[in-house]
């Protein structure tokens, strides 16, 4: 099967946001709602890789870009998590899948769609995002001879939009994050790496690329990952 990637895109609100399509579209489609910020350039290699796997065995994917991220025309600064869980509810609807696979801090983007089924990879809390994310501007500043806290940055992202590890939070998003956690739903299973030692249902073999300096592969958790996908929606 031709397991080449094709561009096409969802609409939401006034816009249409990128995504990536793998496979025929007669087949049945998996929606991967990718990592969140910085982990989603260091993990989207990966997550191309396995929506070819799934190609190859006969099973289309769409990975959808979220507004505010990548090619997308709203700027940075005006995302927000209710404006990405509204995004994957559309294009779940848009291309009439109701299998999502979620990866890290994107599944704190799938709160509007609870009767779907869900596949969930190494799901995360959003202050957990947000701390790592704080550590790396209080290192960075502090290699310029800045001291920084996290409490400074916190009492910052109340009012105003702040920088954290090359992304503009806003007070909204920022806000959102602090109490945003990995939904329990009816239809679900979790996947983690071996080496996790948190509940789940199925552990895999592989290195966690969201801890890389740079966005990098690993291609048998591609392909285990792959191989849970396809056992997941009974192929």
């Amino acid at each position: 099967m031709n397991s080449s990637i094709e561009f096409s895109s969802y609409p939401i609100g006034e816009f249409h946001e990128l995504c990536l399509l793998a496979g025929k579209p007669s087949r049945p489609k998996i929606l991967i709602v990718p990592p969140l910020f910085d982990e989603m350039n260091r993990m989207r290699r990966m997550l191309i890789d396995v929506m070819r796997s799934l190609a190859n065995w006969e099973i289309s994917t769409c990975l959808m870009d979220l507004p505010g991220t990548n090619e997308s025309m709203l700027p940075r600064d005006q995302a927000s998590l209710s404006l990405w869980q509204e995004s994957v509810q559309s294009c779940a609807d848009h291309m009439e899948t109701n299998h999502i696979a979620s990866f890290r801090g994107g599944i704190l983007a799938v709160d509007l769609l609870p009767a779907a089924d869900h596949w969930q990879f190494s799901p995360i809390k959003g202050r957990t995002l947000l701390r790592t994310m704080m550590r790396t501007r209080i290192a960075s500043d502090k290699e310029s001879g800045v001291i920084t806290k996290v409490s400074e940055l916190e009492e910052l992202a109340k009012t105003k939009p702040v920088e954290l590890a090359g992304n503009q939070i806003n007070p909204t998003l920022f806000s959102e994050l602090q109490s945003a956690h990995p939904p329990e739903l009816q239809n679900q299973r979790v996947a983690r790496l071996l080496t996790d030692s948190k509940p789940c249902d199925i552990g895999l073999e592989g290195s966690a690329l969201w801890l890389r300096a740079e966005p990098d592969s690993d291609i048998s958790l591609s392909k285990a990952i792959a191989k849970d996908l396809a056992d997941w929606i009974g192929q």
